[in-house]
């Protein structure tokens, strides 16, 4: 497979709409895709072994729904390091001990967006930064909430489903 041509046709705030151009055995296709800079997702837990959890409004579905909390990384910025301040930004804690627990492709069919996942633990509570336009609520769930969240349908993105997973496979 060769590419022949790659059109950025919308430039983002953090990710780009591409079309590519290509050819393969002799023909020439197109496809789509979004070029994302990559993401981290982060499962706080809790001494008592609780999992913090963030309820947010996503437009894109038009609803609530339950999501480890996670972030875009900047231009050159580490994971460990998104990593730290979108804990803090977006749950007011803090952690001592993290732990790179797996890394994956979240919606490779379009997307280039490459997730790093950790596990976050001895928290610290030091007060939440949101943005001016993030409606998030913060809790902490059980291991036995975890499961009924995703049971109920309330815990329904990829990146939480893995995250969630992972957590109750390894702890």
């Amino acid at each position: 497979m060769k590419v022949l041509r790659e059109e950025v046709v919308y430039k983002g705030k953090f990710m780009d709409f591409v079309v590519l151009e290509y050819e393969k055995g002799g023909k020439v296709f197109r496809r789509q895709l979004v070029r994302h800079p990559g993401a981290v997702v982060i499962v706080p837990i809790l001494e008592d072994g609780k999992v913090i959890f963030e309820r947010q409004f996503r437009f894109s579905v038009g609803d609530y729904i339950l999501e480890l909390p996670a972030g875009t990384l900047e231009e050159g910025e580490d994971p460990l390091e998104c990593a730290r301040r979108e804990l803090l930004e977006e749950t007011g804690y803090i952690a001592e001990d993290w732990e790179k627990v797996a890394e994956f492709y979240l919606a490779p069919g379009y997307s280039t967006e490459y997730m790093h996942l950790f596990f976050a633990r001895k928290l610290k509570f030091l007060g939440g930064n949101l943005d001016e336009d993030e409606d998030i609520e913060v809790l902490s769930l059980s291991r036995e909430e975890i499961l009924r969240s995703i049971e109920r349908g309330e815990i329904r993105d990829a990146k939480s489903l893995v995250g969630s997973l992972l957590y109750i496979l390894r702890t």
